[in-house]
């Protein structure tokens, strides 16, 4: 049955190029979001080892694209003639790694320092939203163009720190509820600041007591189990080599369940696939078992395969053995 192996994903992934409906309405709902569909799709591709099957002459084209998408400010935004945001810009990073396209760095670390404010944290763009994801871009983002001397990192730690819980865990702001995705965040962004100086154990515990009896992993309590939090919570548990706290065995087999037959991953079992949740499920998967499924193993840290990391100056004294 496929619910216990990997299925073919590439004919899907190569697929979502070609699906462009211009008069579906679902096209410009998610044109914002073009940047990061690009990673998630490139990224994808790369853990099956198949970035090789992508033409130069389509690599060509995105890089074209991706630079066009950076404004005049040095930030990115989510398409071509939106509007900056760090999100973006950070996604854009990492997609011109997987491409291996030069982007004007110089700029984008510039306008991701300049999102820092006095107390550490980080606002999203020029309107001034602070959430603990953007921490997390602004020191990956800084850390992969070895630009982080334009902030000051202890500061970004201690603001990380005052969105931890009672509970142990962490939200996107101080005294916001714990939520799984912010697990991922906070943690890669006091593991890249190098400060870990919290109770590791008790974090862990609220991310066992977030595994279900169907072996995949909710973001909160009494919610129910989707693919996402695999990678979430699961690349948190290793960055703070606490990997058996859960049920591994449990958890792959989540994932391989809520594959479609025909390819892509989706919420859930039985449910519609995206390209957002087969990268997470597949990048989880590389974590868990990467070698079973001949994937290409997926940094923890910066969500990028350890092949690309190992050649970035700034990024590979961080990559975990």
């Amino acid at each position: 049955m496929f619910q216990q192996q990997l299925v073919n994903h590439l004919p899907y992934l190569m697929a979502l190029d070609k699906s462009k409906d211009l008069e579906s309405i679902g096209y410009y709902l998610s044109e914002h979001l073009k940047v990061a569909g690009g990673y998630w799709t490139i990224n994808a591709i790369a853990c099956l080892n198949k970035l090789d099957d992508i033409s130069e002459e389509k690599k060509q084209q995105l890089s074209k694209w991706l630079k066009e998408c950076q404004n005049q400010d040095g930030g990115f935004g989510g398409n071509t003639n939106h509007d900056s945001h760090i999100t973006n810009t950070h996604y854009a990073i990492l997609l011109s790694f997987l491409l291996n396209c030069e982007l004007d760095y110089e700029a984008a670390a510039k306008y991701v320092a300049a999102r820092q404010r006095k107390d550490g944290s980080f606002e999203g763009d020029q309107w001034g939203e602070v959430d603990a994801r953007f921490s997390y871009c602004g020191l990956s983002s800084l850390t992969l163009l070895n630009k982080r001397d334009l902030i000051d990192v202890k500061k970004a730690a201690s603001y990380i720190k005052k969105c931890r819980n009672f509970d142990g865990s962490f939200g996107g702001i101080p005294d916001a509820e714990s939520h799984g995705a912010y697990v991922f965040c906070c943690v890669g962004t006091l593991y890249l600041c190098e400060d870990l100086s919290f109770n590791i154990d008790e974090l862990s515990m609220w991310i066992h007591e977030r595994q279900t009896s169907k072996g995949g992993l909710n973001g909160r309590p009494e919610k129910l189990a989707d693919v996402c939090y695999s990678w979430w919570m699961y690349s948190a548990l290793c960055l703070l080599k606490r990997e058996q706290w859960i049920n591994q065995q449990a958890l792959e087999n989540y994932i391989l369940e809520c594959q479609d037959s025909d390819g892509g991953i989706a919420d859930r079992p039985n449910n519609q696939a995206d390209v957002f949740h087969t990268f997470f499920g597949l990048a989880a998967l590389s974590l868990l078992n990467g070698d079973k499924y001949q994937l290409n193993p997926i940094d923890p840290a910066f969500a990028l395969p350890k092949s690309i990391l190992k050649n970035i100056p700034g990024a590979s004294r961080f990559i975990q053995s």
